[in-house]
């Protein structure tokens, strides 16, 4: 069985459908605590997974219910505290750039509240369509760019948000284990 120090190094490689299997097999032999911990990471890399292939319904949705999964667990510092800030930065990037896309009426733009409900109704405009990409900089590091007709051939810099990497280690699970 493979560790969960792999499914982080998948996870920060952004091979979000193979980090998905590995954090499968824990979360299926994980005690509770754990358990919600890595269904919450593993409902997040199936987002990203999503987001990749431009579903941004089933996107929106994998990431509030991971998230969710990481605030249930009240960390309050460390790895997974950082983790769960940057996926509510990114869950709200995606929100805000589909409020967007959508162009809404001052009416409809009312009844988006965050809620489950709301991401499916966002989710389904622009489906199938390519809003996101993925940019890197010299380091490596990786981010979400939304890129709607708008700004194509314009001097506009498309939003952009930095895709969150997890600095968790197995030790870490360990720890929670033994408290």
């Amino acid at each position: 069985m493979r560790s969960f120090d792999d499914a982080v190094s998948l996870f920060n490689k952004r091979d979000y459908y193979k980090c998905h299997d590995v954090l499968e097999d824990l979360w299926n032999n994980s005690q509770e605590s754990t358990r919600t911990l890595v269904h919450g990471i593993l409902q997040c890399a199936v987002g990203f997974h999503h987001l990749v292939n431009q579903n941004h319904k089933g996107a929106m949705i994998e990431l509030g219910e991971g998230l969710c999964k990481l605030r249930k667990m009240n960390f309050d510092r460390g790895p997974f505290h950082q983790f769960g800030k940057e996926i509510s930065a990114v869950l709200e990037f995606i929100y805000q750039t589909q409020l967007e896309k959508a162009a809404c009426t001052d009416e409809f733009c009312e009844t988006m509240d965050q809620s489950e409900r709301s991401y499916q109704l966002l989710g389904g405009y622009a489906a199938e369509e390519r809003l996101y990409y993925l940019e890197l900089d010299r380091n490596w590091n990786a981010y979400i760019v939304f890129s709607p007709e708008k700004y194509r051939g314009t001097q506009v810099y498309p939003p952009k948000i930095k895709i969150p990497v997890l600095e968790a280690s197995e030790q870490h699970i360990m720890d929670l284990e033994y408290t």
